[in-house]
């Protein structure tokens, strides 16, 4: 475990296109550290880059999936990290909407080819603080909980960790760990996802009547590898607007405005009256 959770965990668990822009009234915040905005196959949130960084978490709420089994099939949760065409580190709950469960999962891919390098590797898990360790994930997650997901990466060591948390009692647990030697990772993202992949366009989407809020993203926070640690609203790197939209398609989902100083956030599923936006 990085020094950087250690001194983390303790006070953090106290406490579009023009026209969906429009439909949601999310206009881009002003600000040196605003980029454009930019489009994902099947991730909507944000993207922070012209950093490195070693560390990107968030705490999410998650909701009854069945709630949106009317739009979408799947749908999902995520932080990850990118190395430009190099390796790219998604940690994920992802949701069936015929279902009241969620699968928590760890993937390393390689960036320019998109093939799997490592799926939950060396995963661990345990139900209680005072428990010890299980081989494995163990099993789906229920919704109703607020779940803390972390990825942390030495440069200097090589080592990369994942975990996933249960907030409120801080209970539940896994962990993930893999040795990747000399990356860097020079872009960060947060947000809601909708493939199989971080590159997969093949799903399916019915667009709502009315835009229906998604996601809430909440105690965001990024660290680079100069150990600057902040919420994307840090000049330290550009935040953009991460717009779900599969290439020759409509919208699917996009991010409102940043919060709470720049550590919330929030997606919505953008309505059939959008659909034409890019």
């Amino acid at each position: 475990m990085f020094t950087t959770i250690l001194r983390r965990r303790v006070p953090a668990f106290l406490a579009a296109g023009a026209a969906a822009v429009a439909v949601l009234g999310l206009a881009a915040p002003a600000g040196a550290s605003t980029g454009p905005r930019q489009t994902s196959p099947e991730q909507a949130g944000y993207t922070a880059n012209h950093a490195l960084f070693k560390e990107v978490d968030a705490t999410v709420y998650l909701r009854d999936p069945t709630q949106f089994s009317g739009i979408v099939a799947r749908y999902g949760h995520s932080v990850q990290l990118w190395a430009g065409a190099g390796l790219v580190v998604s940690l994920n709950f992802t949701a069936s909407t015929s279902g009241g469960t969620y699968t928590p999962s760890a993937t390393i891919y390689n960036g320019g080819t998109h093939q799997v390098i490592a799926s939950d590797p060396n995963a661990k898990h345990k139900l209680y603080r005072d428990e010890s360790w299980s081989p494995g994930v163990g099993g789906p997650w229920g919704w109703g909980d607020s779940v803390w997901l972390y990825i942390g990466y030495s440069p200097v060591t090589g080592h990369l960790e994942m975990e996933a948390q249960e907030v409120e009692y801080v209970s539940s647990t896994i962990q993930w760990s893999y040795e990747l030697y000399g990356q860097s990772f020079d872009k960060a993202r947060i947000g809601s996802n909708f493939g199989s992949s971080p590159w997969d366009a093949f799903y399916s989407y019915t667009p709502p009547a009315n835009p229906v809020k998604l996601a809430s993203y909440t105690r965001v926070h990024l660290t680079s590898t100069s150990d600057h640690g902040d919420d994307l609203s840090s000049s330290w790197w550009m935040r953009h607007k991460l717009l779900a939209q599969p290439p020759g398609r409509g919208l699917v989902a996009i991010p409102h405005d940043l919060t709470d100083r720049g550590a919330s956030l929030q997606t919505w599923f953008v309505p059939k009256s959008a659909q034409g936006s890019s």
